[in-house]
């Protein structure tokens, strides 16, 4: 995969969430607000998605769009938690 990353926007405070990234795959595909999150368990990337609240008002979560393979997971994890240091460390 081509994979062209954009670390949009940069987040201060102690929230888990840290970044948003835009990803553009193959020159074909874009991808828009996929969460940066760093927790005492390490760092990973968070898929875009849409929540609603059920009938019973539990809130609901569900990707919009996801890698399907492993491999591909990975290599867009690692893709943006990259861009994601690189514009950090610009920053400090």
């Amino acid at each position: 995969m081509n994979l062209k990353v954009k670390i949009k926007t940069i987040l201060d405070g102690e929230k888990p969430v840290k970044a948003f990234a835009s990803v553009v795959i193959d020159d074909a595909i874009a991808i828009h607000d996929i969460a940066v999150i760093e927790t005492e368990k390490g760092r990973h990337i968070s898929m875009p998605r849409s929540q609603w609240k059920n009938k019973d008002g539990e809130e609901r979560h569900k990707d919009i769009c996801h890698p399907i393979s492993s491999s591909a997971r990975k290599e867009l994890e690692e893709a943006i938690l990259q861009a994601y240091d690189e514009r950090n460390s610009e920053n400090n």
